[in-house]
């Protein structure tokens, strides 16, 4: 995986959670951060600059995910992209941390993997698990790869598309944290558990564990409609924006929080989400039923998750912050029954046991005797990449 982002990781963290409630331990896990590892500047210095340029040109970030979805279709560039990663850094990788499986949790990855077990001939068996959505990358499909498990019906047929065949494929959901599934307690008692007022409608604000997006200007937007509702806003690792937020006058009951490690106590408490449309979250408010208001994506990496929810009827998309505390007035008279409905469309996109089946892969794939992996046909670009790392 790589930190380009927290959801890569928080993936891999849902699914060790997974791993060890099912399988207490039998299993030890490693996260490799291959950007910052194993590969040159300037890819090694990826987590450091995605978030920057996410936040400040967000729209150059959507054209070069949308520019490198369509060049990795070519055939040449398939060839030739899985030897960025030169032989003697996966090497070192094997040699660290002597796998018995590897896991890609990042799409950059599984030709990476593929490549390099076709060149270094080992058989250590590779499952991809995509933690994209609607609409994932091309570069998480890669035909060669011995599992590949996909968050939705949409994603697996993309993949039989590019290639992956259907046998190799299964959909399990997006890989959200266990809790979120085997939190029980009704919306009064979360309510309760966080000393929120148990009764009173209640919105929560969430932008990552960055505090992305507009929040400022969203809650703001809420707090002039004075509503007799109460709002929890989630600002993340985002300081300033917290720091802002506690200087403003309140017309409702809001809470302010940091970084937290019980969102889903808040999912629960509340009645429904305003956040962006990363699919970790989506996946965490479905398995809550949480409806949402979703108000800003990502360019073509997030955007067709919008059409995901909304056209299952699970949440709108509103992208305006006067725009959204209108909807929300309306939504919370008395007597409005929008937010009941998309509550049961959200349980329709939910994939509670999405951590727990992929556990159950990855133990199956551990416990099959190690053989020789059928491996593909030396290309004229394998044996120049190995000529090149040699040199």
């Amino acid at each position: 995986m790589s930190d380009t982002g927290g959801g890569h990781r928080a993936a891999g963290r849902a699914i060790e959670a997974a791993l060890q409630i099912r399988y207490p331990d039998q299993f030890e896990t490693h996260y490799v951060d291959v950007f910052r590892e194993y590969t040159p500047a300037p890819m090694k210095y990826a987590p450091e600059i995605y978030p920057k340029w996410v936040k400040h040109s967000i729209k150059t970030y959507g054209w070069y995910f949308q520019f490198f979805d369509q060049l990795m279709q070519l055939p040449l560039t398939r060839s030739t992209l899985p030897m960025l990663i030169a032989e003697d850094a996966v090497k070192k990788l094997l040699a660290d941390y002597d796998p018995d499986i590897l896991i890609v949790l990042h799409g950059a990855f599984s030709r990476f993997v593929v490549g390099a077990r076709n060149r270094l001939r080992f058989n250590i068996p590779i499952m991809t698990v995509i933690t994209d959505l609607a609409r994932p990358h091309v570069a998480w499909y890669h035909p060669g790869v011995d599992r590949c498990l996909v968050p939705c019906q949409a994603a697996f047929r993309r993949g039989v598309k590019l290639g992956v065949a259907p046998g190799k494929m299964r959909v399990v959901g997006h890989p959200a944290h266990p809790k979120f599934t085997l939190y029980k307690a009704t919306k009064q008692e979360a309510r309760r558990t966080l000393n929120w007022a148990p009764d009173r409608p209640t919105v929560m604000l969430l932008g990552g564990g960055e505090g992305m997006g507009d929040m400022e200007e969203i809650a703001d937007a809420i707090n002039r409609r004075a509503l007799d509702a109460q709002m929890a806003i989630v600002c993340g690792r985002n300081e300033a924006l917290r720091t802002a937020l506690q200087a403003m006058a309140w017309n409702m009951q809001t809470y302010i929080y940091g970084f937290v490690d019980n969102i889903e106590v808040m999912m629960r408490a509340a009645d429904v989400l305003v956040t962006k449309a990363g699919p970790g979250t989506i996946a965490e408010a479905a398995i809550s039923g949480l409806p949402m208001i979703l108000s800003d994506a990502i360019p073509y990496q997030e955007s067709p998750n919008i059409g995901f929810v909304v056209d299952n009827q699970a949440g709108v998309f509103e992208p305006s912050p006067e725009g959204i505390a209108a909807l929300l007035a309306q939504w919370f008279t008395p007597g409005d029954t929008t937010l009941q409905m998309l509550a049961k469309n959200t349980r329709r996109i939910a994939y509670p046991n999405a951590t727990f089946d992929i556990a159950d892969e990855i133990a199956t794939m551990c416990a099959q005797p190690r053989v020789s992996v059928p491996l593909e046909k030396p290309k004229v670009a394998d044996k120049l990449f190995s000529l090149i790392d040699r040199l």
